[in-house]
């Protein structure tokens, strides 16, 4: 995943989960679906805790070799040993009785070898037990021996000062869930053909829940959540390092967002993006300010025309620090800028002066050609809902204004890259006129940018400055 290591750790968003196993609960049940990541989820707050407990993986279905290749990650600590199958016993089907009187000894054996007689009390590491049998076995004895066996299951780890995970494909409420000290509910939908995957946590004894419901993906077969969007800024300041473009291709500015573009951008492609009412604005940073950047730092051009609502440094100040002066004066200009006297203003910031739309739109293509002339690329963002706004009553010339810079772009093979909102007509016409159509949406607090058209990806993002200039991390949805 790009940039994740200097960006965000697989637990984030675990932390109420992991607090709760820390101040002393003993039971924690797990449920969700076929497929929704229980198993997974156990094994990621197992690997957070293992200074603490031996981890122990009791099922009916999973062999160790099954474990160990579905979840090679968990090798260094889940023992051989300590896993144990006992999907091969006929009579499991036939005397349930003696299913859980295997399950028990089970457990009771494996938390006796973790009590090793030699080694001090303060170093033993308790039982942490995940038993994802239990499910099937539950289903073929009464409602009275089933609970009876699962007070015996949370006593043990009670004795042994242990924490038990319980494994259920059964996501309505049963008497599980008033014995138990946590409840987690694992869920998932679709959006378009990209899968979304979401934790619910119902019931965490003595825990403050600061996130009830957490997205997540199982990318790589980890339990990764999603986070919300940071505005954090680089600490320290570097220049942006390029990617360079290709003989048919702009690149984004992001590796692994231009693999999944095939590429990058096609030279002389339309470029729609579809932003949601809720959404941070801020997401633009990691998104679009590479963008720029990376057109800049290969002396091609870049042209931003910014929300009308916006003061021009909240542009300039995620583009002029990770770039030299005279590459800014050569390869960029912001419209919009500040009127004070040429004297004092950047060469590179272009001041307001239009009273219409059209004015300013042929302020735009001005701009366009001078800055073109000599470059191998332009690349245009521009902020067309915030135009609907400003000049509501010449809305046929704004509308118009979209097709004809289109056509502009492509007859130039530069890249266009507009922004717009739902119920906006200038949306409508920008979906029609693109080559790809993004959307920017919030699922849970976390900031989602997906490709529907045509349908490639489904990331989360976030802003990373690891590298010391603006960036996004993308998570995939999957």
């Amino acid at each position: 995943m790009c940039a994740e290591a200097g960006a965000r750790d697989s637990s984030q968003g675990l932390e109420d989960l992991n607090k709760f196993i820390r101040i002393g609960n003993r039971s924690l049940l797990i449920k969700g679906h076929s497929g929704t990541g229980k198993v997974t989820l156990a094994l990621e707050l197992a690997s957070k805790n293992m200074d603490k407990f031996q981890i122990i993986f009791l099922s009916r279905k999973t062999s160790e070799h099954d474990l160990y290749n579905r979840f090679p990650w968990i090798k260094n600590f889940v023992k051989p040993e300590n896993i144990l199958s006992v999907s091969g016993i006929e009579p499991l089907l036939d005397d349930p009785s003696f299913a859980i009187s295997n399950v028990i000894s089970s457990i009771t054996n494996l938390t006796g070898k973790v009590e090793d007689p030699f080694v001090s009390l303060s170093e033993r590491r308790r039982p942490f037990i995940i038993l994802d049998a239990w499910d099937t076995i539950s289903k073929e004895i009464d409602v009275a021996t089933r609970i009876r066996t699962e007070k015996l299951l949370i006593s043990l780890t009670d004795k042994h000062v242990g924490f038990l995970v319980f494994l259920s494909e059964d996501v309505e409420t049963s008497t599980m869930e008033y014995l138990v000290d946590g409840v987690v509910l694992l869920t998932q939908s679709f959006y378009k053909s990209y899968r979304l995957r979401e934790m619910q946590l119902d019931k965490l004894k003595g825990t403050h829940i600061s996130r009830a419901k957490v997205p997540f993906t199982l990318a790589g077969g980890r339990f990764r959540t999603f986070s919300r969007l940071s505005h954090k800024i680089a600490e320290s300041v570097s220049k942006f390092r390029p990617i360079q473009h290709s003989r048919t291709s702009f690149s984004s500015g992001n590796a692994e967002l231009d693999e999944k573009l095939r590429g990058g951008f096609k030279r002389g492609s339309i470029i729609s993006i579809e932003m949601d009412e809720e959404v941070d604005r801020f997401v633009f940073v990691p998104i679009l300010a590479p963008l720029a950047l990376n057109f800049i730092m290969q002396g091609d051009a870049s042209l931003v025309i910014p929300a009308a609502d916006q003061h021009v440094t909240s542009v300039t100040r995620y583009l002029a620090p990770h770039a030299d002066e005279k590459v800014l004066k050569k390869c960029l200009r912001i419209l919009g800028g500040s009127d004070s006297p040429s004297a004092d203003r950047p060469a590179y910031l272009v001041p307001r002066t239009s009273k219409t739309f059209l004015e300013a739109y042929e302020s735009w293509k001005k701009s366009y050609f001078e800055l073109g002339r000599e470059k191998n690329g332009c690349l245009i963002t521009s902020d067309y809902s915030f135009v609907e706004l400003e000049y509501q009553d010449e809305m046929q010339s704004i509308l118009k204004s979209i097709i004809e810079l289109s056509r502009l772009v492509r007859s130039s093979n530069d890249l266009l890259v507009m922004v717009s909102r739902p119920n906006y007509k200038s949306l409508e016409v920008m979906k029609s006129v693109s080559d790809i159509h993004l959307r920017i949406f919030e699922y849970d607090g976390a900031t989602m940018l997906a490709a529907i058209k045509p349908q490639m990806f489904l990331y989360n993002v976030q802003t990373d400055y690891s590298q010391g200039f603006p960036s996004a991390a993308l998570v995939d949805s999957t």
